[in-house]
């Protein structure tokens, strides 16, 4: 029923400023541009090869995205999995006693859409959408780092087997090992959706930035990584722009880099290799 993550949403409060770094620096082209009354937002989806990042900027000050900006700032929104029946997912979600925001679907940006509510998905507002045009599968840009699709979506929680569990059972996903990841100082669980992946994570350490992250916030969006073409390439372009970021492992196959937040609208924005969707591969020898 659910297919992938069609996209990650970042609330920002200028979105011509956000465009300014999401797609004039790192090169993510534009798709679709509205104005979605209901929702209270002027929105972008920027696509890439496997998933698309969506940007949100307050239309309405007493809308929730604004109220969302004003209570936590910019930053990470919700997630959205396509479905190719957004009311079948829907009774599927009623039936099953999961917590709703909308009781029917309605038109949005990316197709016809409806919200689980974030008690659902401990802290993480998802939205379910049946895109009503043929998916955007845009070659990799020539520019930027040249991104072409969402590794995983990071998830902070503070019980892994449970939030696991969670998402297994109210998005039909398939739950993998427990594993320590250096990288972030945390535990990691992943759970499968369709032919994408979220990667849940529980600190080791509250004053990681995954505990920090959690008692400051709560549960919730950590952060998103997406594949680029050409790994080196990208990293020599944010260089270049004078972006600042963190590289772990820089020579293995699980390297990560994460980029500044600040320049990034607070966004934990990580890049991985294409190759390894943001998990585990066999060493290169």
């Amino acid at each position: 029923m659910y297919r992938r993550i069609h996209h990650v949403a970042i609330v920002v409060r200028s979105l011509e400023q956000a465009l300014s770094v999401y797609r004039d620096v790192l090169g993510l082209p534009v798709g679709k541009r509205a104005t979605v009354a209901d929702q209270g937002v002027h929105a972008a989806l920027l696509p890439m090869g496997d998933g698309e990042i969506e940007l949100l900027e307050p239309a309405d000050p007493a809308g929730g995205v604004a109220r969302f900006v004003e209570r936590k700032g910019e930053g990470l929104h919700h997630l959205c999995f396509e479905t190719p029946d957004v009311s079948a997912a829907l009774a599927r979600a009623r039936a099953a006693g999961l917590p709703l925001i909308d009781q029917s679907p309605r038109p949005g940006l990316a197709g016809m859409i409806a919200f689980v509510h974030p008690k659902a998905s401990h802290g993480v507002l998802v939205e379910l959408a049946q895109p009503l045009t043929p998916p955007a599968h845009p070659d990799p840009p020539s520019n930027g780092i040249r991104a072409i699709g969402i590794g995983t979506v990071y998830l902070a929680v503070k019980d892994l087997t449970t939030a696991a569990t969670t998402f297994a059972r109210n998005f039909q996903g398939e739950v993998g090992p427990m594993e320590e990841d250096a990288r972030f100082g945390a535990r990691t669980i992943d759970v499968s959706v369709g032919s994408s992946r979220l990667t849940l994570l529980s600190p080791g350490d509250p004053v990681s930035p995954v505990g920090c992250f959690l008692a400051d916030r709560g549960e919730g969006l950590f952060g998103v990584c997406l594949r680029v073409a050409d790994f080196e390439e990208a990293l020599r372009h944010l260089d270049e722009s004078d972006i600042p970021t963190k590289v772990h492992a820089a020579h293995a196959a699980r390297a990560l880099a994460r980029v500044e937040p600040s320049q990034l609208n607070g966004v934990n924005l990580f890049l991985c290799s294409g190759a390894s969707n943001g998990l585990p591969q066999p060493s290169r020898g």
